[in-house]
């Protein structure tokens, strides 16, 4: 009886649920970004190749079958930083802890640099690893202090032009280059705080960017950005956002 009514009715439920909950995650992962028009794209694209296959169009069906045969290629492409963030989500957990210590340090370097109108863009690392980056960079591996912070992103630094990258509680590189984002919430910035949201949007690391113009103080993580925030709310954001050891 059990097993009639699973073969009936609860694996048909637990496929939908499965599948349900993963239609949803990469949703949620792409809404925001331009990657949703193309998915809404993609999906009439399917809609279009139904109606031709049930119709019996010859020609149609024919090119929309090519456009499938080289579709899984298109998607990896176009999706490849939804689906990095999602397979880092659905990995292992990666111990990547930043000590409170770090956190104060950084926060008191952000609110000097802001004052003294420093522009800084500050990378912190958390599941996703940042090799690429760091490597267009200039390696550091040193402590974190709030003095270090500051003197990099001194304007006759030679290393003040570029992004600073943190993992745990190291100063991993400076002068690193970026991705830029196109998104349009960020699209009237300027270099700096464009770096920080394609950090942000390609990779699950937030960003901290101090604008020279101004000294305003910026957050960025995944697809939420946070534009002249003071340093409470940043100090908030970030032991909300990013993974604290126990002391």
């Amino acid at each position: 009886m059990i097993i009639e009514i699973w073969n009936k009715y609860l694996i048909y439920i637990i496929d939908i649920a499965i599948v349900g909950y993963a239609t949803y995650k990469f949703l949620s992962f792409i809404r925001g970004t331009k990657a949703i028009n193309i998915f809404w794209g993609l999906l009439i694209i399917v809609v279009f190749t139904i109606i031709a296959t049930r119709l019996k169009l010859p020609i149609t069906s024919w090119l929309l079958k090519q456009f499938w045969l080289a579709g899984i290629i298109i998607l990896a492409i176009v999706f490849q930083p939804e689906l990095r963030n999602i397979l880092s989500e659905i990995s292992l957990p990666k111990k990547n802890f930043i000590s409170l210590f770090t956190i104060e340090e950084i926060i008191s370097a952000v609110k000097e640099l802001s004052l003294n109108k420093y522009g800084a863009l500050i990378v912190i690392e958390q599941k996703v690893g940042l090799k690429d980056f760091t490597k267009t960079g200039i390696l550091l591996n040193s402590d974190i202090s709030k003095e270090l912070l500051v003197s990099i992103f001194y304007p006759k630094n030679p290393l003040h032009d570029g992004a600073v990258i943190i993992s745990k509680d190291k100063i991993v590189a400076a002068k690193c280059i970026l991705p830029l984002s196109d998104e349009k919430y960020c699209q009237h910035l300027g270099t700096r705080h464009r770096a920080g949201c394609g950090i942000a949007q390609h990779t699950d690391a937030c960003a901290i960017i101090v604008s020279e113009e101004k000294g305003t103080i910026s957050f960025a993580i995944n697809k939420d950005f946070y534009y002249d925030i003071s340093i409470e709310t940043l100090r908030e954001l970030l032991t909300k956002k990013i993974t604290i050891a126990k002391e």
